[in-house]
């Protein structure tokens, strides 16, 4: 009778369990964002195609405003705008954690970088603040032999790869900005906590049930 009792506890229990996984069984995407990146660099040694690739996690994100005239425009009744761009700029920045780039015979890592690696897209808003549309994308990685940097005029950015202290003599650089090509990836499901635990649950109380029928046997 008690065991019984306990073999429907169990199942209850379970099933409570299962209920609760039902409800939270919404699979967490890994948000792993790839880019590969390419251009064109000069030199007076060498020239050449600069091809890459570097990855993020998105949860790194960090969102910086760069310019707010929302309420000079409200206040102006909309007669006062910004010489370019829109009312609002900001800024999406994101910590690199795996980069690959080959150059001069050698394929460049995040053991590379003087610093952190960052990769930044830059935003703008219309003036009623409606949508916002992309006007850059900024990769920043400096090492001993090179560095990538943003550039802007007005309300356009974009990123440049040249020498890390140019001078006259012994100068390289990028012909035009770097471009940057978001690499579609399939998004990889992570069980939810309960599901995990639901499972550990029924894996128990088969374990329990057969330790129960093998005391039941005769010896």
């Amino acid at each position: 009778m008690s065991a019984n009792l306990f073999t429907r506890s169990t199942l209850a229990i379970t099933g409570a369990v299962f209920s609760l996984g039902a409800v939270a069984i919404h699979p967490a995407n890994a948000a792993r964002i790839t880019y590969d990146f390419s251009g064109y660099f000069s030199g007076p040694d060498k020239s050449g195609p600069l091809t890459g690739r570097f990855s993020y996690d998105e949860a790194t994100e960090v969102k910086t405003i760069l310019h707010d005239s929302r309420a000079l425009y409200e206040e102006s009744e909309g007669q006062i705008r910004p010489p370019w761009g829109g009312l609002i700029s900001h800024r999406k920045r994101y910590k690199i954690d795996v980069i690959e780039f080959p150059f001069f015979n050698k394929v460049y890592t995040q053991a590379d970088a003087l610093g952190e690696i960052y990769f930044s897209i830059v935003y703008d808003s219309d003036f009623v603040v409606t949508y916002d549309y992309e006007v850059g994308e900024i990769l920043s990685w400096e090492t001993d032999d090179f560095r990538f940097s943003g550039r802007n005029y007005r309300e356009w950015f974009w990123t440049v790869f040249e020498s890390p202290k140019p001078n006259f003599f012994d100068y390289f650089h990028s012909d035009g900005s770097v471009q940057f090509s978001r690499v579609q990836e399939e998004p990889t499901s992570v069980p939810e906590p309960s599901i995990i635990g639901a499972l550990s649950v029924v894996g128990l109380a088969g374990l329990l049930r057969k330790k129960r029928i093998k005391a039941q046997l005769p010896d």
